[in-house]
């Protein structure tokens, strides 16, 4: 009797022990499904973040791929036996988001001629997760083709062994913006080389009618100082970087405003964003500029053509420039309104850089 109940003890701490040590239903589920949204959707979107710490990708520079990191992991504690688990991907996916707009016209499925995929992972005893590549052809993402687009493909896992995979996280719908991974992910620099950038803007003096007024560290020449001599600011909507003709205010003929950088810039490649702003008007063409190595802005009649500056219209308000040496760099506004009533209302100018970029 004393025999039979010293086993009986035995048996019921060896179970103890392995109800402990398995606890939770040993489930597969892909990670990046569940991390970036929280479960919302399986959106995982290439790149997300800015610096080493958040890429979630990586760059094998001979072989020109991009490998994006995703993974498997096991929802329970039963790591002792290690697992297998196949992967595929899933084209009619991608379709019925499409077709539920949920992926807007500018995505498409991501071409098979582009990636690499492996067929299956292999996590070894002992482990509960284990990684693997979605793998592009770098020389391929940097095609026109792709230009402006993104690139979507749906990587599903499938059971290959005694596990179950998760329904609710078996699919990660992978989404490429190729333009940020081909000159970014961009890095606000603004505030490290240029001041007086955003609303409200601090003013040197103002206007008698307390409208007008002239910005601090902006330079604006006679013709942008078009309100007895202030200009190239105005109260309006908290304080906006303005030029206006029109509504009673003065003609303005090659009007300019401009800063230089507080300091050179280093190679690399950049984007001057003036795309928080209000255009009034498109009558006559006025520019966005960026001079590199210049301590002004040409006048307007120099702009067009000029191949020793980067230029755009104020209905595409983006430069993207790259500088092969380090430079100081100016940028600004130059207008030339013949036209009566136009003008514009810049809320924020912005100067990203790209630190990491194909």
């Amino acid at each position: 009797m004393k025999q039979s109940i010293i086993i009986i003890f035995l048996l019921s701490l060896w179970a103890c022990k392995k109800e402990k040590d398995t606890y939770g239903i040993a489930n597969i589920y892909m990670p990046q499904a569940l991390n970036v949204s929280g479960g919302i959707n399986a959106n995982y979107a290439v790149p997300t973040g800015t610096d080493s710490s958040t890429y979630n990708y990586s760059i094998d520079e001979p072989a020109k791929k991009l490998n994006i990191i995703l993974g498997v992991a096991q929802a329970s504690t039963h790591t002792s036996e290690g697992y297998t688990v196949n992967i595929v991907t899933d084209a009619d996916t991608i379709d019925l988001l499409k077709f539920n707009n949920i992926l807007d016209n500018n995505t498409l499925l991501m071409p098979a001629s582009l990636y690499t995929l492996p067929g299956s992972v292999s996590v070894p005893a002992g482990k509960s997760e284990g990684t693997f590549s979605l793998s592009l052809d770098i020389d391929q993402l940097k095609s026109s083709d792709y230009e402006g687009k993104k690139l979507a493909l749906a990587v599903r896992l499938k059971s290959a062994g005694k596990y179950e995979i998760a329904s609710n996280a078996a699919v990660t719908i992978v989404i490429v913006d190729v333009d940020a991974l081909v000159i970014g992910p961009s890095k606000d620099i603004t505030a490290q080389y240029l001041k007086n950038t955003s609303t409200p803007f601090t003013v040197a003096g103002m206007h008698a009618g307390g409208r007008w007024g002239t910005l601090t560290d902006w330079m604006a020449n006679t013709a942008a100082k078009s309100h007895d001599g202030f200009g190239g600011y105005a109260t309006d909507e908290g304080g906006t970087i303005d030029m206006e003709s029109g509504w009673g205010s003065p003609a303005i003929h090659n009007g300019k405003i401009w800063q230089t950088t507080v300091s050179a810039l280093p190679a690399g490649t950049y984007t001057l964003d003036v795309s928080d702003l209000d255009w009034q008007g498109t009558k006559d063409p006025s520019y966005i500029v960026v001079a590199p190595g210049l301590d002004t802005i040409p006048d307007y009649g120099d702009v067009n053509g000029n191949t020793t500056i980067h230029y755009t219209l104020f209905s595409s308000p983006k430069i993207t420039f790259t500088l092969t040496e380090e430079k100081k760099v100016t940028v600004g506004f130059v207008v030339n309104y013949v036209q009566d009533q136009q003008g514009f209302k810049i809320y924020s100018v912005k100067l990203l850089n790209y630190p990491k970029h194909l």
